[in-house]
């Protein structure tokens, strides 16, 4: 359903990044994926089509990585789609404790980078290009000792409003709700991940939205959860 699609995905080095890589490809698209560690990357494409998969080990947070990850993104134009994947957790700590410099580091990650970056992206991208932000529970509802994580989704959740009031493209956002990743282990250390749905339970809703008729208006918000075992190819629509 996705052949030849292009897409660009940002975080790709583990997680729900990573099962996005996958389960694009496996459906068909040209995928290229970024993250500052080469041996994720390559942990991430292992098995899948060569000539469909690439990767871009760079340092999404620096101008020299988001340059690299745009000449590189040369080889897949037009872009399709883009989902923004790549995030930072930063410490769990009440704002009155929160460390000055993880402030600053998750704020610009998850937030200000995804915007240079974009902005980098434009001439690359094809005119009617679908942006995805993934976004969060604590980014929709701010709540206590998630600190700048909580703050930069919800920054990230008004850069994604303000898109889709002026992109051509669909634009939306996703909330993957509680999934067994690296990054949640991190933040729940107690939380047994068995509990909780694994990246490719959450795939559907990623999947519908990436195909060139996603049957969804600009700046639509998604729980991911809410779409768990729903077939993505279905042209019935879903509501958002």
């Amino acid at each position: 359903m996705l052949s030849d699609r292009s897409i660009l995905v940002t975080g790709g080095s583990s997680g729900i990044g990573r099962e996005l890589v996958r389960q694009y490809v496996a459906a068909g698209a040209r995928v290229l994926t970024t993250a500052r560690r080469e041996s994720d990357l390559l942990e991430t494409i292992e098995g899948l089509d060569a000539e469909r998969a690439y990767i871009v080990p760079a340092d999404l947070g620096s101008r020299t990585g988001r340059e690299l990850i745009t000449t590189e993104a040369l080889r897949i134009a037009p872009i399709d789609v883009v989902v923004h994947a790549a995030g930072a957790l930063g410490p769990k700590a009440k704002l009155a404790d929160y460390p000055e410099d993880a402030w600053h580091e998750v704020f610009h990650i998850n937030a200000t980078a995804v915007h240079l970056l974009h902005q980098q992206l434009v001439p690359l991208l094809s005119p009617t290009a679908t942006i995805i932000g993934v976004s969060s529970s604590v980014g929709r509802k701010g709540r206590g000792e998630w600190g700048m994580y909580a703050i930069s989704k919800a920054a990230l959740e008004g850069w994604l409003e303000v898109l889709a009031d002026e992109w051509a493209g669909p634009v939306y956002s996703v909330n993957p709700g509680g999934t067994a990743t690296p990054m949640r282990a991190e933040a729940m250390p107690d939380e047994d991940p068995a509990t909780i749905p694994a990246p490719a339970d959450i795939m559907p809703i990623f999947l519908r939205l990436a195909r060139p008729d996603p049957g969804h208006p600009t700046g639509g918000k998604f729980d991911a959860r809410d779409h768990v075992g729903t077939d993505p190819w279905s042209l019935a629509r879903t509501e958002s």
